[in-house]
């Protein structure tokens, strides 16, 4: 088999299915979106729907709860879903209250096997990271605020 199951898991997503089912050899993964009252269930194997949906219920209120914090300045945004990656070109990831230069590559975010840079938008200094390594973003998703 040639796709991972990450791979399934970005087609699903980017396409924006409600169902998918995949059979190689004796291979075979279903994939369908389940709904609570307000927050979509993760996208995953069927055995391990309801696993994934009540890890996937808790992320909106941590997200919430980031927001929440009043923190000023440049929000540095995802511009596609893609694989976070702070470590970019052999130097160390940026970390909060790192200088950085407009212009500077903040991270990269590997989709489809491509890594994209992510630069800064302005020069100042780093106040926030609100992502990890290896954390699948999602378009638009806050990943540094910048002062």
């Amino acid at each position: 088999m040639t796709n991972s199951l990450k791979d399934y898991e970005e087609m699903f997503q980017r396409l924006s299915l409600s169902e998918l089912e995949v059979e190689d050899g004796g291979f075979k993964l279903r994939m369908k979106k389940e709904w609570t009252a307000s927050v979509p269930a993760a996208v995953a194997p069927e055995s391990a729907v309801q696993i994934q949906a009540s890890e996937m219920a808790l992320e909106p209120a941590v997200e919430t709860a980031t927001e929440s914090k009043a923190v000023s300045g440049v929000e540095v945004k995802a511009p596609l879903l893609g694989v976070f990656y702070g470590a970019v070109g052999g130097k160390r990831a940026v970390e909060v209250g790192d200088k950085v230069e407009k212009g500077d590559v903040l991270c990269t975010l590997e989709a489809m096997k491509m890594m994209n840079e992510v630069k800064a938008p302005v020069s100042g200094t780093v106040k926030q990271v609100l992502a990890a390594e290896g954390d699948l973003v999602e378009f638009d998703q806050v990943l540094f605020v910048i002062e």
